[in-house]
């Protein structure tokens, strides 16, 4: 088949989807936050807080809410209790911030299989409380997500990010808020979808590596051959750090990872003040990054010079564009289609360079402490996540707020790139090897049987 793609590959493709639908939660923030603008008697709609505070509450309306969120709920729009919006985030990002590193550590030491299961337990149990949902959600991206890519070929890692996307849950996340019209059942439905992922992962594995790999055969419908695999030893992050010269290597990937949260996040919590229909503006921003995805997957594939630095710095210089021209937008009151429309291409390539930071890191670690070291690098992107609702707090006293943060972090990350960052395209992850030369690790061709 195409890509080598067979049958347990689907499968690891699906699971893939699936706990992203989990990690969808870091947008669920946007419906959760929403606020819509609001009338006093039979008074002009607005979004003036004097209005709102000094109205009485029983003459008090909001204008076609389309969905009641926790922030409507709870009265966190105006006054001294508008910046619960930004705590009801900052918890979640907290308890990812914690996981990163508790979950990454623990994985290396005991292993993919019982911690992922671990962590989807506690996400479809404890989805409604938000330090405890961060907590899984980091467990995923530092676990699950590198169970998976271990799981995969090399030239497989672009056509999982490719058709199975964050595009996709965006969309997903969308319609639960569409159909559920509220913050607590759309939190309920969003749980009840992990149930499926659980399962696979509970029943898809055995622990011993050789009857693993006989089953993974037997799911794939081809036959079982034996493979030579190399004694690991489990490292912990402060081992690998050790290793001389890789503090610099960590400290690239660490500033990029921060860089591209605080623009990402920001930039996501901010869609929900669009101009427009807030469902319809979020399912553009999903359809728009999964024809984006498939598009990168081609080029990919058939340009052999399109390299991870070339995604990344290419991603980060039209984001750059994309903002500057959004900011000039701004400066002179414009919110029409060309607006949204330059909104919705910068959201896009801030999007792509997720991809590209991911995959750097995935691939410049060994097996031994990759699960740590993509920890450490997700652990900075949490806390720059923590200054994204601050960001869109700041956004209701200077509205450029968001715009300008962006492009001011994109310019220094695309020159950290420019000048740093080590090409990683089709390496082969089980000859990653950390070493005091710092080589980088041996390529493997394009095609490549497994069992």
């Amino acid at each position: 088949m195409y890509y080598d793609i067979n049958r347990f590959h689907i499968c690891a493709f699906i699971s893939w989807q699936l706990v992203n639908f989990a990690v969808g939660q870091y947008i669920f923030n946007i419906f959760s936050t929403y606020v819509p603008k609001w009338r006093c008697k039979n008074g002009p709609a607005t979004s003036n807080c004097t209005i709102y505070q000094e109205c009485p509450k029983e003459d008090l309306t909001f204008v076609d809410p389309v969905f009641y969120s926790a922030a409507m709920e709870f009265d966190w729009v105006c006054g001294s209790t508008v910046h619960y919006q930004s705590c009801f985030s900052l918890i979640q990002y907290l308890g990812v911030l914690l996981g990163t590193v508790l979950f990454g550590a623990l994985s290396d030491r005991f292993g993919r299989k019982p911690i992922g299961i671990l962590i989807i337990f506690i996400a479809s149990l404890l989805y409604t409380k938000r330090f405890f949902s961060g907590l899984s959600i980091a467990g995923i991206l530092v676990v699950i997500c590198a169970w998976i890519m271990e799981s995969i070929l090399s030239h497989q890692r672009m056509v999982i990010r490719g058709f199975f996307n964050w595009g996709w849950t965006r969309v997903f996340i969308t319609v639960v808020s569409f159909l559920t019209k509220e913050w607590r059942s759309a939190s309920y439905l969003s749980a009840a979808c992990l149930i499926p992922a659980f399962l696979m992962f509970y029943f898809g594995q055995t622990s011993k590596m050789i009857e693993s790999e006989k089953f993974m055969a037997k799911v794939a419908g081809v036959p079982y051959q034996p493979v030579e695999h190399k004694l690991i030893h489990s490292k912990t992050l402060i081992e690998t750090l050790k290793t001389k010269g890789l503090f610099r290597k960590f400290s690239v990937l660490w500033l990029m990872w921060f860089f591209v949260a605080v623009c990402g996040f920001a930039n996501d919590l901010n869609s929900n003040t669009l101009a427009g229909n807030l469902y319809l503006n979020q399912v553009l921003f999903g359809i728009l990054l999964v024809f984006s995805k498939i598009l990168l997957l081609f080029v990919d594939s058939n340009f052999e010079n399109f390299k991870r630095r070339t995604l990344h710095q290419g991603s980060q210089a039209l984001m750059i564009i994309c903002f500057s021209i959004l900011a000039t937008f701004l400066y002179n009151d414009y919110h029409g289609t060309g607006f949204l429309i330059t909104y919705l291409l910068g959201t896009m390539f801030i999007e792509d360079t997720w991809d590209a930071v991911y995959l750097c890191a995935i691939e410049s670690m060994e097996t031994s402490s990759r699960a740590s070291a993509t920890g450490s690098c997700s652990m900075m992107a949490r806390i720059g996540s923590l200054l994204a609702p601050f960001l869109t707090y700041a956004n209701k006293w200077w509205p450029p707020a968001v715009y300008i943060t962006i492009i001011g972090l994109g310019t220094v990350n695309l020159l950290i790139s420019y000048f740093f960052l080590q090409e990683t395209k089709n390496v082969n992850l089980d000859d990653v090897h950390v070493n005091d030369k710092e080589d980088l690790p041996k390529k493997v061709p394009m095609v490549q049987a497994t069992s």
